[in-house]
């Protein structure tokens, strides 16, 4: 059985990626305006999870701000994401949840160093709801969103699960970290 060797030191910086992950079947090695598809135009770095890295780009064409979502390269034949977003993109039902679902603007394959990797382009989000209880109110003092904020995202949450549901899905693996908020067209000026 084989073992693993580091050859790097984990980074003690929060939310940042094992540089390892960047290698055959793993992560797409991006660089901060390095331009997609002679389209998107990467400027900064949103985030990262387990199968995916997310940028923020500007597309070319539209000139709006978009996310990328470029998937490992080890899940690129199964990408179940693709097809759900595909999915819900189709239906046009006047469902309460469906304008607090992201919607999938276009997806592609990229070909690069790690093999090949779909890219997923997406609306821009906004902070998940846990980040804004690590931002304390300058006002209260507090870490938590005053009520009638927790109020409004909980029905919005609540509605977008059914709209998820009602296109016989099911999401699994739920948490707070999985919910952003929307930003408004402002982004874009």
């Amino acid at each position: 059985m084989a073992t693993f060797t580091r050859q790097y030191r984990p980074s003690t910086l929060d939310d940042v990626e094992e540089i390892e992950n960047y290698c055959p079947r793993g992560f797409h090695p991006i660089n901060i305006e390095y331009e997609i598809e002679g389209r998107y135009k990467v400027v900064h770095k949103l985030g990262h999870g387990g199968f995916s890295a997310v940028w923020l780009a500007r597309d070319k064409l539209t000139e709006c701000y978009v996310a990328l979502k470029i998937i490992v390269a080890s899940i690129r034949q199964d990408c179940k994401e693709l097809g759900v977003l595909q999915t819900l993109l189709k239906e046009t039902t006047c469902h309460p949840g469906r304008n607090s679902v992201i919607s999938l603007l276009d997806n592609f394959m990229i070909e690069g160093s790690n093999v090949r990797h779909v890219c997923l382009v997406l609306q821009v989000a906004g902070p998940s709801t846990t980040s804004l209880n690590y931002s304390p109110s300058a006002v209260a003092r507090s870490q938590r969103l005053r009520s009638h904020l927790t109020l409004k995202v909980a029905k919005q949450i609540v509605q977008a699960l059914g709209f998820v549901q009602a296109q016989g899905f099911c999401r699994g693996g739920l948490t707070i970290l999985n919910f952003l908020f929307r930003l408004n067209d402002s982004i874009n000026t």
